[in-house]
């Protein structure tokens, strides 16, 4: 398991080349579960700005 640092452009390109699991909401951040084709399981864990942290569960 990692956790990395995403800027606002990184979450946003692993959102477009990812398979959405599911997502859920909450007033400061919000989290995504995602299939990425070559990092496999990721779960992003965004703020308000569209950073935060990518989990990769799988590599």
């Amino acid at each position: 398991m990692h956790i990395f640092d995403a800027d606002p452009s990184v979450v946003r390109d692993l959102k477009d080349e990812s398979t959405l699991i599911l997502e859920k909401s909450f007033e400061h951040f919000s989290i995504t579960a995602l299939r990425h084709p070559t990092m496999g399981k990721l779960v992003l864990v965004e703020d308000r700005n569209g950073g935060g942290a990518v989990v990769e569960t799988e590599h």
